[in-house]
C-alpha cells in the first residue's frame, strides 16, 4: 500500500493551518458559510470522471444521448453539493467533557450536536477514529462520543476534530472542524503498594514530608474502611466478627497528623513512582482523608475531596 512521504503530510498540515488560522479553535461552533468546506468525495470524483468520459465520447461520436447523460451526471453532482451544504448549514457542535482516563486507556471526548433543521448523516472524525453517524430532527440535540489518540500518561492539547457528512448519495464531502481549547489529561496507571503505611508521612513529626506517620493511641476517634497495608493491630476485629467487614480504628492523635505523599520516598523508576502515587491519591480520596503531594517540580498543599484529587492527578499527568 502506497504511503505518502512525511514531508508531504507536513506541507499539507502547514497549508491547512495557514488557511484555517484559529477560526475553529473554540469549544462551540455553528457551521456557517465561512466554516463549511465542500468537495467531491472519492466516489464523487469517480462519478465526475465518468461524466467527463461520457462527454468526450459524446463529442467524438456526435451522440446526443451520451452528451445528455454527461450533462445529467454533472447536474446531479451540483445538486449533491448544494444539498450537502444546506444539510449542515446552521448545525451547532459544542464540546462537553472528556472522561477520566488512566494509561494505557485512551479517553473519550463528548460533543453535543444541535440541529436547527432536519440534518442527515453527521459524524465526527479524529484521524482514523470515527464516532457513530447520527441524524437529527428539527431542533433536536444529541450527544456523540469520539476516542482521542492519546493513551500514554501526559497532558495533551485537542486535535482538530472533523465534523463531516457525505449526504446525499455519498458524492460529496461536506465538513468543518472544531478544536476545543481544553487540556486532555491521561493519568498514570494506578499500581497498588504492598505496604501503604510506609508511604504516608507526617510533617509535624520530623519537620517535613519525610517523616513516617506513627500510630496514635489516645482517645478513639472513628472507624474507617480498611486500607491494604494498614497494621493489623489497628483492625477492629469485633466488627469483623459481626459483619465480616474489615474496619480500621482511628484515634485522635491519628487525625491530628498530616498525611503527605512524597515522590522521593518511593522506589522504582519515574513512571512506577507516579503510578504508586496515583493509587495512593485515589485510595486516600476514597477514604475521605486529607493529604499533601510533593513532586520534584511541584508541591500541592494539604487538602481533600474530588477537586483536590483532580488537582493531584493532573500534576502527576503533567510531570
Amino acid at each position: 500500500m502506497f504511503k505518502r512521504p512525511a514531508f508531504v503530510n507536513q506541507f499539507r498540515q502547514s497549508v491547512f493551518n495557514k488557511l484555517l488560522k484559529n477560526k475553529h479553535k473554540t469549544n462551540e461552533i455553528e457551521l456557517q458559510h465561512k466554516t463549511i468546506y465542500v468537495l467531491p468525495s472519492k466516489l464523487g470524483g469517480q462519478f465526475l470522471l465518468i461524466a467527463l468520459l461520457n462527454f468526450v465520447m459524446g463529442i467524438n461520436y456526435q451522440n446526443n444521448l451520451i452528451l445528455a447523460m454527461a450533462y445529467l451526471m454533472v447536474v446531479v453532482l451540483v445538486f449533491a453539493i448544494l444539498t450537502g451544504y444546506k444539510n449542515v448549514r446552521g448545525l451547532s457542535v459544542k464540546y462537553q467533557s472528556v472522561n477520566e482516563s488512566y494509561a494505557p486507556k485512551a479517553p473519550f471526548a463528548r460533543f453535543q450536536i444541535h440541529a436547527r433543521s432536519y440534518c442527515e448523516l453527521i459524524k465526527l472524525v479524529n484521524h482514523n477514529l470515527e464516532s457513530e453517524t447520527v441524524s437529527l430532527q428539527n431542533k433536536e440535540k444529541k450527544t456523540v462520543e469520539i476516542a482521542l489518540k492519546c493513551s500514554e500518561r501526559g497532558a495533551y492539547g485537542f486535535d482538530r476534530i472533523k465534523i463531516i457528512s457525505h449526504f446525499p448519495f455519498g458524492l460529496v464531502s461536506v465538513w468543518s472542524y472544531i478544536e476545543p481549547t481544553e487540556t486532555v489529561y491521561v493519568y498514570p496507571q494506578p499500581i497498588a503498594l504492598e505496604k501503604l503505611d510506609t508511604q504516608l508521612h507526617d510533617n509535624e513529626e520530623h519537620d517535613g514530608d519525610n517523616a513516617q506517620v506513627k500510630a496514635g493511641n489516645d482517645d478513639f476517634y472513628q472507624l474507617t474502611p480498611f486500607v491494604q497495608g494498614t497494621a493489623l493491630n489497628k483492625v477492629s476485629w469485633k466488627h469483623f466478627a459481626k459483619t465480616q467487614q474489615l474496619l480500621t480504628k482511628e484515634f485522635t492523635s491519628d487525625t491530628s497528623q498530616e498525611l503527605a505523599l512524597n515522590f522521593n520516598m518511593l522506589s522504582g523508576n519515574n513512571e512506577h513512582r507516579l503510578s504508586q502515587l496515583c493509587f495512593l491519591v485515589n485510595q486516600l480520596t476514597d477514604q475521605h482523608m486529607a493529604f499533601s503531594l510533593t513532586l520534584p517540580n511541584k508541591h500541592i498543599a494539604k487538602g481533600q475531596g474530588i477537586n483536590h484529587q483532580t488537582t493531584c492527578l493532573q500534576a502527576l499527568a503533567e510531570f
